[in-house]
C-alpha cells in the first residue's frame, strides 16, 4: 500500500459478515488500536493503544476499514489485523509513505559556446532527494536526470521537459533552447567586459606608476640641494660705496671645506664666514 506524506490512507478489511464482527486487534511494531462493535448499529469503539496515533485513527462503520490520517515518514512498516468472528483471522500490509512530488528544478552545467552551437548539460533535481524517484526527459529513450544538449542554429525552437515521477505523483518542468543559448551569450559578453575593464586598468596603471615616481625622485634631489647651499658673509674696507657695503654669495660646503684650511680659526657655528 502506498500513503502520501500528511495525507490519509485506508486499510481495506473487505469483511463479508461485517455485523458478526467480535473485535479487530491492528498491530505495527507495537499494537495500535482495538476495534470493537457498538451496540444497537452505533459507530464502533476505537482503543488507541499507542501514543503516536492518538488523534489520526478513525474506522469506517459499514465495513471496519481502518484509516489513518495525517501520514508520516515514521507511520510506513508492516500492520497486522486479526479479525475476530467466531474464530480469528489474520490480514497483513505494508504500508509505504511517500511525499508528494513538486515541480523539478532544471539547471545548466558545463556550458560552451562555439560557432553558433551550444554544448550544456542539463540536470533535473526534485527538492528533497528521495528512493523510488525516476526521471524522463520529453519522449527521449533515457531514465536518467541528466541530458546532454547539442543545441544548433537549426534546431532553437526545441523545448525540453523532464518529469519526476514517484509510486504516488509525477511532476514536470521545461526549459527552452533558446533560453539554454541565450545564457550563454550572457555569461560570454560578460566575461569579455569583466576582461577588458581589468586590462584598462593595467595599462592605466603602467603609464602613471612611472611618472608617479619621477615626480618623487625629482623632489628629493631638488631637497638635497637646497640642503647644501650655506651663505657668507664678506665685509669691505670703509672706502667703498655705502651700496655694496656687504656682499652676499652662496658657496657649497665644498668651497667651506678649502677656506678652513686657509685659517687657524674654525667657522663659526652661525655658518657665517668673515672675509677682510
Amino acid at each position: 500500500m502506498n500513503g502520501i506524506l500528511g495525507e490519509s490512507v485506508a486499510f481495506p478489511l473487505n469483511i463479508q459478515n461485517s455485523k458478526e464482527v467480535q473485535s479487530i486487534a491492528w498491530t505495527s511494531e507495537s499494537s495500535v488500536a482495538v476495534i470493537t462493535p457498538g451496540d444497537s448499529g452505533k459507530a464502533p469503539t476505537i482503543i488507541v493503544t499507542h501514543n503516536n496515533y492518538k488523534g489520526r485513527i478513525k474506522v469506517i462503520q459499514k465495513n471496519y476499514d481502518l484509516v489513518i490520517s495525517d501520514l508520516k515518514m515514521e507511520d510506513a512498516g508492516k500492520y497486522k489485523a486479526d479479525i475476530t468472528i467466531n474464530s480469528t483471522t489474520t490480514k497483513i500490509y505494508y504500508l509505504h509513505v511517500f511525499r508528494r512530488l513538486g515541480k523539478p528544478k532544471i539547471t545548466q552545467s558545463l556550458m560552451t559556446s562555439m560557432n553558433g552551437t551550444c554544448n550544456v548539460t542539463l540536470t533535473c533535481s526534485v527538492e528533497k532527494e528521495e528512493k523510488n524517484v525516476s526521471y524522463s526527459w520529453n519522449s527521449l529513450e533515457t531514465e536518467s536526470n541528466v541530458l546532454q544538449v547539442i543545441q544548433t542554429p537549426g534546431n532553437q525552437g526545441l523545448n525540453y521537459t523532464c518529469t519526476a515521477q514517484n509510486p504516488v505523483s509525477n511532476n514536470s518542468s521545461s526549459i527552452s533552447s533558446q533560453q539554454l543559448c541565450a545564457d550563454i551569450t550572457t555569461d560570454s559578453h560578460t566575461h569579455h567586459t569583466g576582461l577588458l575593464s581589468g586590462l584598462a586598468i593595467i595599462f592605466l596603471a603602467v603609464l602613471i606608476l612611472p611618472a608617479v615616481l619621477l615626480c618623487h625622485l625629482r623632489k628629493r634631489k631638488q631637497d638635497a640641494a637646497s640642503e647644501n647651499i650655506i651663505y657668507t658673509c664678506a665685509k669691505v674696507s670703509k672706502d667703498t660705496q655705502p651700496a655694496e657695503a656687504k656682499i652676499y654669495d652662496e658657496i657649497s660646503q665644498s668651497k667651506m671645506k678649502k677656506t678652513k684650511t686657509l685659517g687657524n680659526k674654525p667657522p663659526k657655528v652661525s655658518g657665517y664666514e668673515m672675509v677682510i
